[in-house]
């Protein structure tokens, strides 16, 4: 059986040839090669291996024109990116979903939740990898349980500057500090000449960040001590800024409060 480029050659025809006999069995066995010998018939029936020219470069299918179902023996991917999967038995180096049921996994190497390591049989067991995060949990119990037996609890220095050149109405904490427990903050600041403190506020889950004088909009004499309490909730964002231009100390307290 000729191959379709020996076909095609000789069904090319130039001006002026004419068209034998042997040109329409030519024609004929074109076309039957193409509807039945093809990878992929006419009816769609598949009758040989689908191999791309080309790595990881055609798609099949788009958004917006997708194949129903998909049925196959076995399927080897390198990523798979799903909203939800229910599992037979897959083999893949990477799989991204938001949602995965399955009956039983087993993970050769290693085991992730949320990007914390999960402990195994036998696994050793090293303090130093969760020592901080149960250290602040601890503390942050402590501080829970003095504050409603209504026991005063120790302010915590969110930030400070000493002799800090603060130019007009610039952050003077950059990035904003974060308050880590409800209750208020002192703002205790001084500077070596008049000016007026402001007093930057984002509250927790508010986009829009509130500015406002302090000292009731009046001047901060040089040379002298001043403290403002603000209240506040936990992972409100606070900054300071002052005008004119002037060196400052500033140091910000977070006081809990029940």
């Amino acid at each position: 059986m000729p191959y379709l480029d020996e076909l095609r050659e000789r069904l090319r025809l130039e001006a002026g040839d004419v068209i034998m006999e042997d040109w329409y069995d030519d024609l004929v066995e074109y076309l039957k090669n193409i509807e039945k010998s093809g990878a992929v018939d006419y009816a769609g029936y598949i009758h040989s291996h689908l191999i791309p020219d080309k790595d990881a470069f055609y798609n099949l299918g788009i958004v917006n024109l997708r194949l129903k179902q998909v049925y196959s023996v076995y399927g080897y991917f390198s990523y798979i990116k799903t909203g939800s999967m229910l599992i037979h038995n897959i083999q893949t180096d990477v799989v991204n979903a938001e949602e995965v049921n399955a009956k039983r996994g087993n993970f050769s190497e290693d085991l992730r939740l949320q990007g914390k390591r999960v402990l195994k049989d036998e696994d050793p067991v090293h303090i130093a990898s969760f020592y901080d995060y149960a250290k602040s949990q601890i503390e942050q119990a402590v501080r829970d349980a003095l504050l409603n037996l209504g026991i005063p609890v120790k302010p915590k220095i969110l930030g400070y500057q000493v002799d800090y050149y603060a130019p007009a109405m610039a952050d003077v904490f950059s990035p904003n500090l974060i308050v880590q427990d409800s209750g208020r903050i002192r703002v205790k600041i001084i500077g070596d000449a008049d000016f007026y403190s402001y007093l930057k506020h984002k509250p927790s889950g508010v986009p829009t960040e509130i500015l406002g004088l302090l000292n009731a909009g009046n001047p901060l004499t040089k040379d002298s001590w001043y403290e403002f309490d603000f209240t506040v909730v936990k992972d409100d964002e606070i900054n300071v800024k002052v005008a004119p231009t002037v060196t400052i100390t500033v140091i910000i307290y977070n006081i809990p409060e029940a």
